[in-house]
């Protein structure tokens, strides 16, 4: 994997999350196994259960998302994010893998309120 795969990867979750298209976000963990949007919930690990996640972003009032890469190793991105809705802003960190067809298979995400 290369910054420009990662760039290309992470612009698109935020143009799907930004604008709504559950189907476009969720086709980006089709492969995924193992997605924890924070370390307090339980993960999931089947395509079914991230797409019932992904549904309660049609009630989020989006004002902003931001992605920055921190690290690349491998297949291994490391990026910081801050989502900004109605008056609250989180930030956080994510901890995203790849495999060799560059795949995501495992998502975590750490996050706080700012």
């Amino acid at each position: 994997m290369n910054r420009e795969f990662a760039e290309d990867w992470l612009n698109k979750l935020k143009q799907y999350w930004f604008n709504k298209e559950i189907e476009n976000a969720v086709s980006l963990f089709k492969k995924t196994t193992y997605y924890q949007e924070t370390p307090f919930m339980k993960p999931y690990t089947t395509y079914d259960e991230i797409k019932k996640e992904w549904q309660h972003i049609k009630e989020q009032d989006i004002k902003n998302i931001e992605f920055k890469i921190l690290a690349i190793d491998n297949n291994t991105l490391i990026a910081e994010w801050v989502f900004e809705r109605d008056t609250t802003i989180f930030d956080g960190i994510y901890e995203i893998k790849f495999d060799d067809e560059l795949e995501c298979i495992y998502f975590k995400s750490w996050e706080m309120e700012k």
